[in-house]
């Protein structure tokens, strides 16, 4: 964020809202103004046997995503979290997933429960909140699928994708001597949600923590995060669900 923030904060305020550079005179050095949380996993894209993919998520994922909402003060939210069994999911009354009642996971076959219209207001909020109208009611809300804790958690093992990478010698373009390994990625379409919390700033442009938030999630936010930025991964879109003064 930062920097994606200092290319259009003046100088006092980027430095007040993030700290000092640490090339800079530490004389007057301070805390940034911002907390920010990990980022969670929310909803997993998994390869589903038609439809391509599913949003994939639990209820103990669910759980934890309304605690962090009703801690930052958004307490709008009181959809109860269904349970269902390890061979059982829940899609949306539209899903592009279902096969006969049986909803088909990497390998995984699961049976679709629909006794739970909890569930359909789940996926008309998280389709509505997460994504743009259009992704949001066309290819989102079809996709959203609950599955248990325990299938979940081996999903987020099993199913993420791995790719074989080389490093070829400059010299005579084949491959180098032991250049040959594998990396394991977070897939595209995945959600994750988090926290962002904000002080008064401590450096010399003064700034409450409401003018703090409004500066820096007034809008959504492309960022790139990490490393690999050359390869194209890391790219991120951020959206703000809301600003709370605490």
């Amino acid at each position: 964020m930062r920097d994606y923030f200092q290319r259009i904060l003046p100088k006092d305020k980027l430095f007040s809202v993030f700290g000092p550079d640490l090339q800079d005179d530490n004389s007057e050095a301070h805390a940034s103004a911002m907390m920010i949380t990990d980022g969670r996993i929310l909803l997993l894209p998994v390869r589903s046997f038609v439809g391509v993919f599913s949003y994939v998520t639990c209820p103990l994922t669910l759980s934890r995503f309304l605690r962090d909402m009703h801690y930052a003060g958004i307490s709008s939210l009181s959809i109860p979290v269904p349970s269902l069994q390890a061979n059982e999911a829940m899609v949306s009354s539209n899903s592009t997933n279902s096969v006969e009642g049986h909803l088909v996971l990497e390998d995984l076959d699961l049976t679709i429960r629909s006794d739970a219209p909890e569930w359909e207001s789940w996926c008309n909020f998280l389709s509505t909140m997460l994504f743009d109208a259009d992704w949001g009611a066309d290819v989102a809300m079809p996709r959203i699928t609950l599955v248990s804790d325990t299938v979940f958690r081996f999903l987020c093992t099993t199913a993420l994708p791995v790719t074989a990478r080389i490093r070829l010698n400059k010299t005579t373009g084949t491959v180098d001597k032991g250049a040959l390994w594998y990396e394991e990625s977070v897939p595209s379409e995945a959600i994750f949600s988090g926290v962002i919390a904000a002080t008064k700033t401590f450096g010399k442009k003064e700034m409450l923590a409401v003018d703090v938030l409004s500066e820096l999630t007034g809008s959504p936010l492309t960022l790139q995060l990490g490393g690999k930025a050359t390869t194209g991964k890391g790219l991120c879109h951020i959206r703000f669900m809301g600003q709370e003064a605490t």
